[in-house]
């Protein structure tokens, strides 16, 4: 029997195209089927609003967010924009539709912001060596769906922590700090990242990575002014400080973090004091972060790079798990720390770390789970998958860079 012949550049393409008018229907779908003002997409809109209404220095105003969300949306209940001020200038031109079409359109671009993950990923993750199996390997993550459902923007930070990787490979470590930099719209997940970076001594990363916050920063002061600044660090101090208060309605449901932070704190508040549990949550994930970014300046000092693929999906995985605030969307990047760890060089001979690797993505892929999981108020459970494949993967790191490696 010969083997199948490869799929024509054409066919790659109409397959690509067809994926994108499979996710686009469900972006249409759900604008037709669903009750959108209970998405998260609202809280873009609103601070877009207020942006576009030159109320800009009233963004973190919550009377003035819940006037926006009860008059243009009739929505009851407050969904607050908890963001950085630049991110609301993004969405400012969104605003000028209505919300049911601005949520259409953001969803379109991020299909194409989708699509652009899978073409420029592509050459980073040789297995599946087939395209068309890695097309459906990268479609059937359900944390994609749900990000692109509930207009999130975890799809475009999944983009720009793939250029940061491609940046690496290529060692245009300034390039890679620049994208990182951009992606501090979810600064709870980027930073973990980039600490480990920072203890690696990755200077020139770190340059181009202070550069882009800096600018960020100085863009958001412009933007919002010094007092609403103020207000957005105060307002997110308060909201860290008492995250059950009925002022903030349904934005912190610590069940439903896949964190470190969540699992204890959906234990043991009962149990102890909420500053003592925000303490040990807080040393268990700095615990994470040093481990992983001393295996990885280790690994660092080997000849070759055999382990920097599953290295940087175990930074990647640390990141998630020990973001201080974090739901089931942001879940997406995890496709990435997947797709890098078997591609890896070493992936078919460490049994032992295919095995638990193995089950922590099936877990991550299956789609039931997750929702039996949001029914049961246990999200905070997949912190120990996340935390065993981190672990796992430095191990499988360890042993790539290693010169003499056993197999089973």
């Amino acid at each position: 029997m010969t083997p199948a012949s490869p799929p024509t550049r054409t066919a790659v393409r109409i397959a690509l195209g067809l994926t994108a008018a499979l996710l686009f229907t469900v972006v249409i779908l759900t604008a037709a089927l669903s009750d959108l003002r209970g998405y998260d997409f609202i809280t873009f809109y609103t601070g877009g609003l207020i942006v576009r209404q030159g109320n800009a220095s009233r963004l973190y105003d919550l009377d003035e967010q819940a006037r926006i969300e009860r008059q243009v949306l009739n929505r009851g209940d407050l969904l607050m924009y908890l963001h950085p001020p630049f991110e609301a200038y993004w969405f400012a031109p969104l605003a000028r539709l209505s919300y049911v079409r601005a949520y259409v359109l953001w969803g379109a671009v991020n299909v194409l912001i989708w699509l652009l993950f899978q073409d420029v990923f592509r050459r980073y993750a040789p297995i599946p060596k087939h395209p068309f199996h890695y097309f459906l390997l990268c479609s059937l993550f359900f944390p994609l769906w749900v990000a692109l459902m509930r207009g999130q923007t975890s799809v475009l930070l999944l983009l720009l922590f793939s250029l940061t990787f491609i940046c690496l490979k290529r060692r245009q470590d300034y390039w890679a700090g620049i994208f990182l930099g951009l992606g501090l719209f979810k600064f709870a997940i980027v930073l973990p990242f980039a600490l480990i970076c920072l203890l690696r001594g990755k200077w020139k990363l770190m340059a181009g990575f202070a550069i882009t916050a800096c600018s960020l920063g100085l863009l958001s002061v412009v933007a919002v002014g010094p007092g609403a600044v103020r207000s957005y660090v105060n307002l997110l101090i308060q909201s860290i400080r008492d995250p059950a208060n009925p002022l903030y309605g349904d934005n912190f449901n610590v069940w439903g973090m896949p964190t470190i932070g969540g699992f204890f704190a959906t234990l043991l508040n009962c149990r102890l004091p909420t500053v003592s549990v925000s303490m040990m949550a807080s040393a268990v994930s700095l615990c994470l972060v040093l481990f992983a970014a001393w295996r990885w300046r280790r690994e660092d000092r080997r000849p070759g790079e055999d382990s920097s693929d599953p290295m940087f999906g175990a930074a990647l995985a640390v990141s998630v798990v020990t973001a201080p605030h974090l739901y089931l969307h942001d879940l997406t990047l995890m496709l990435m720390a997947v797709l890098l760890v078997i591609g890896s060089s070493h992936w078919p001979e460490n049994w032992r770390e295919r095995k638990v690797l193995t089950a922590a993505m099936l877990i991550l892929y299956t789609a039931p789970l997750y929702l039996l999981l949001l029914q049961w108020k246990a999200m905070y459970l997949i912190a120990l998958v996340l935390v065993a494949f981190a672990l796992a993967a430095i191990d499988l790191a360890r042993k790539a860079a290693s010169p003499t490696t056993s197999t089973s």
